[in-house]
């Protein structure tokens, strides 16, 4: 796995240990036709910062293709699910590319068949051999299918079939009028702060990173990447929801900034996760996290410094 791939697969795999919530019922069957103008983002999904992204996908039409190994991952800017394709385990995410997605997507490849209603757009945009699919509204703003695999050589055309029917399945939902369901975050919610600035600024990564970075996140606001995806020094902070984190094996279980915290060092880069306030559903047995990711020599010790920095400034 590239030092890229790598890394935007580290905070992700911390998170994925806990299944998002049921699927939302089907809608009232509606005799009126379907919409058929142009159709922006803001239109498909509301307010970014709150989007249920596990509910917009059709995972009876994602079995036919492959089976999730178990409940599909709900976080606060994308769903997850895990499924094994040519004998290996891969990830697909589903929600906002970061803000440097835009960049990306001027060279992207355009997907032209099947053709899609709306003035929607597909295009697919590698990272390092491992597809990614982008659907491009009309007001230039996207979702991004994402697929991480290590066995992405053998794999490759099979992980796109998968990235390609999510990714359909969507299409279908938003061009026919589906609109997003959103999530009911409490009070004090990490939901409601900016990750690129509410807790460390671009001045103190830099400092302790060794590198001049500029934070840019994506339209849910609960992530943040300073430094390139290529780079060799790079640092995310990330807001999601998982179950009351704890000690394991390669974890270790620490105070830092005044709140327990979890550190593990992986794939040469390091995470310190802190756990806050329960999750926007009551009935499930999940807390808010907030975690920072760091790749970059001594990285667990940058990644310690920054969390001292950030931890204190989380909501009491």
């Amino acid at each position: 796995m590239g030092r890229s791939t790598a890394f935007a697969a580290l905070t992700t795999a911390v998170l994925m240990v806990t299944g998002c919530a049921s699927a939302t019922p089907p809608a009232p069957v509606s005799s009126a036709p379907p919409p058929t103008g142009p159709l922006t983002l803001r239109e498909a999904l509301g307010d970014p910062t709150t989007v249920d992204f596990c509910g917009l996908l059709d995972f009876a039409e994602i079995e036919k293709t492959a089976q999730p190994l178990a409940e599909p991952t709900l976080s606060m800017g994308a769903c997850s699910f895990r499924t094994t394709i040519a004998g290996s385990e891969a990830l697909i995410s589903f929600g906002f590319p970061d803000d440097r997605a835009k960049e990306r997507l001027a060279a992207a490849t355009p997907v032209t068949e099947p053709s899609l209603p709306r003035g929607l757009r597909m295009v697919r945009s590698d990272l390092q051999g491992q597809p990614l699919l982008h659907l491009i509204f009309t007001d230039d703003s996207s979702l991004r299918v994402g697929t991480f695999s290590q066995g992405r050589e053998a794999a490759g055309p099979e992980l796109l079939a998968v990235a390609t029917k999510t990714m359909e399945g969507v299409v279908t939902a938003l061009a026919a009028g589906k609109r997003a369901t959103h999530l009911e975050y409490r009070d004090r919610s990490l939901a409601r702060l900016d990750a690129c600035s509410a807790l460390v600024s671009d001045d103190e990564v830099s400092a302790r990173l060794g590198v001049t970075v500029a934070g840019r996140g994506d339209l849910s606001r609960h992530q943040c990447l300073w430094g390139e995806q290529n780079a060799e020094r790079i640092v995310r902070l990330e807001f999601g929801l998982g179950p009351h984190p704890k000690a394991t094996a390669g974890v270790a279980g620490e105070t830092v900034g005044g709140r327990g915290s979890f550190v593990q060092e992986v794939s040469g880069g390091c995470t310190v996760l802190t756990g806050h306030i329960g999750g926007p559903d009551p009935n499930r047995n999940q807390v808010e996290h907030a975690i920072l990711a760091v790749q970059a020599p001594d990285a667990c010790v940058v990644a310690r410094r920054l969390a001292a920095i950030a931890w204190p400034k989380l909501p009491a």
